[in-house]
C-alpha cells in the first residue's frame, strides 16, 4: 500500500513541476516558412563583394505584426555573399541568425536560438562557428533590445581568412534596427 501511495504522490508531483503550456505553430517548428522578407538591403563590403540582407518574421500567434506594440514570433536575418562578381550560384553563400523573440511592457527576450552556414564553396573551409544571444540598451539609456548573433571564420584556398557575421536584433517594441 505504502508503494502505491508512493507512485500515486509522485506522479501527482510531476503534473505541478511540469505544468503544460500552449505552443503556437510557429514555436513548434523552427524550419517555419518565413515567406517575403520584410527589410532588404543589398550592398558591397570592403572587399567589394556584393552581399545581400533580409530580414524575416513569423508570428507566434495569429493576427501578430512585427510593429505591434507587444507580441512574439520568429526573427530571422539571413545574408548571402556573393563570392564571385560574375555571380554563379555556386558561389553564394547564405548565412542566418534566428530566434524566437517575445517583446512589450518594456522589455524583450529571445530564446531558441540557431545561426548556421549554407552554399560553402568546395574550396572554402570554414571555422569558428559561434551563435550568441543577449540584452542590452539603445545608447545605454533608451529601449531595451534583445539579439542574436551568428559568426564563423572563412579560410579561401590561399589562406586568406575572412570573419563573417549576421545579427537580427529586436527592440521592447518590436521594432529591428
Amino acid at each position: 500500500m505504502k508503494k502505491i501511495i508512493s507512485i500515486v504522490l509522485s506522479l501527482a508531483l510531476l503534473v505541478f513541476l511540469f505544468p503544460s503550456h500552449e505552443i503556437y505553430a510557429a514555436e513548434q517548428n523552427e524550419d517555419i516558412d518565413f515567406g517575403e522578407p520584410i527589410q532588404v538591403r543589398t550592398y558591397e563590403d570592403e572587399n567589394g563583394y556584393t552581399v545581400v540582407e533580409k530580414t524575416y518574421f513569423a508570428a507566434g500567434q495569429e493576427g501578430i505584426t512585427p510593429y505591434d506594440k507587444s507580441g512574439n514570433g520568429w526573427y530571422k536575418n539571413e545574408k548571402t555573399y556573393t563570392w564571385d562578381k560574375n555571380t554563379s550560384s555556386e558561389k553564394v553563400m547564405t548565412y542566418y541568425a534566428k530566434g524566437y523573440f517575445s517583446w512589450g511592457d518594456d522589455d524583450v527576450n529571445v530564446s531558441r536560438i540557431s545561426g548556421d552556414v549554407s552554399g560553402v564553396p568546395s574550396n572554402v573551409t570554414i571555422s569558428n562557428k559561434k551563435t550568441t544571444s543577449g540584452k542590452g540598451k539603445y545608447g545605454a539609456l533608451f529601449n531595451n533590445y534583445a539579439y542574436v548573433s551568428f559568426s564563423f571564420t572563412a579560410k579561401n584556398p590561399i589562406g586568406n581568412t575572412t570573419d563573417f557575421s549576421v545579427m537580427i536584433r529586436v527592440s521592447e517594441g518590436g521594432n529591428t534596427f
